[in-house]
C-alpha cells in the first residue's frame, strides 16, 4: 500500500534547526533565544519533543565549546592556567551537564514517539479503528494529540494517503481491500459453482435470491417449500419442483 513502518523513528533536523546551531558558534546568547522559541512554539507536537531536545543539548554543548575557546585565548595572555580548570569545570556543571541530560530525554522521547506509531499504525491498519475518539482512548491521549500525530503519519507515508474528516480516519487503499478481498466462488456440496461477494451490498441480493420459497406442486397442488438452486420431489404425487 505504499507505506511502512519504521521500527525506529527519528525527526530530522531541519535548516531552521541547523541555522540555529551555526548562530551558537557566532554568538551563542541568540541560538539559546532562538532554542528556546523553537521549542515553545513546536514542543505540543510529540513527533517534535525529541528532536527539540537534541537541538537545545547540541546549542548548549556549543556554547559550552566557544567559552572555553574564549577562556583559553584569554589564559594565553595572563597564564592563569589554574584559573581556566576551575572556570571550565564550573562551566561544564552550569551548561556541558544539562546538554548532556536534554540529548538523554532526546533518546528516551524519539523511543517514546516510536512506540506511539507502531500503536496508531496496529490500531488502524489491523484492528481497523478508525475513529479518532477510540484510539484517543486506548492510547490515553486527547483527540488532538492523535489528530496531530496521524496526520503527521500520513505527510511521512509512515501510513498510506488518507485524511481525517469529522473524528473519522479516511484510507481509499483499505476501504477497496475490504471490498475485494472477499469476493470468490466455491463448489457446493451438491458439485455446483456458487459466486459469493462478501461485505457487500450484493450479498444481501445473493442471500435473498437463494433463500428457499414455498412452491405449489404442478401435479397435485400441494405447496412445498424448495431452495432456489435445487429440485425437490413433492411428498405427494412424485413430482419434481423447481423454484
Amino acid at each position: 500500500m505504499g507505506a511502512s513502518y519504521p521500527k525506529r523513528f527519528k525527526l530530522s533536523f531541519t535548516n531552521w534547526d541547523y541555522l540555529i546551531t551555526g548562530v551558537a558558534v557566532v554568538f551563542f546568547p541568540l541560538a539559546i533565544v532562538l532554542a528556546a522559541i523553537r521549542v515553545l512554539v513546536t514542543h505540543r507536537h510529540n513527533s517534535c519533543k525529541g528532536r527539540n531536545n537534541r537541538l537545545f543539548g547540541w546549542v548548549l554543548i556549543i556554547t559550552y565549546g566557544v567559552i572555553e575557546f574564549l577562556m583559553i585565548i584569554a589564559t594565553i595572555e595572563d597564564g592563569d592556567v589554574e584559573g581556566l580548570y576551575s572556570a571550565s569545570f564550573v562551566f561544564g556543571i552550569i551548561i556541558l551537564i544539562p546538554a548532556i541530560i536534554m540529548l538523554l530525554i532526546a533518546i528516551k522521547e524519539d523511543k517514546k514517539f516510536s512506540g506511539l506509531l507502531q500503536f496508531y499504525f496496529n490500531a488502524i491498519m489491523q484492528k481497523g479503528l478508525l475513529r479518532v475518539d477510540y484510539i484517543a482512548q486506548e492510547a490515553r491521549l486527547t483527540e488532538e494529540h492523535v489528530i496531530r500525530d496521524i496526520t503527521f503519519m500520513f505527510e511521512k507515508r509512515i501510513l498510506p494517503n488518507g485524511r481525517i474528516e469529522d473524528g473519522m480516519i479516511i484510507i481509499p487503499s483499505l476501504h477497496r481491500k475490504s471490498e475485494f478481498s472477499t469476493q470468490g466462488e466455491f463448489v457446493s456440496r451438491r458439485g455446483q459453482r456458487v459466486q459469493y461477494s462478501l461485505g457487500t451490498e450484493s450479498t444481501h441480493q445473493d442471500q435473498a435470491d437463494s433463500a428457499p420459497k414455498s412452491v405449489e406442486c404442478p401435479g397435485c397442488g400441494a405447496r412445498t417449500v424448495v431452495s432456489q438452486a435445487e429440485g425437490k420431489e413433492c411428498e405427494y404425487c412424485g413430482t419434481v419442483i423447481v423454484a
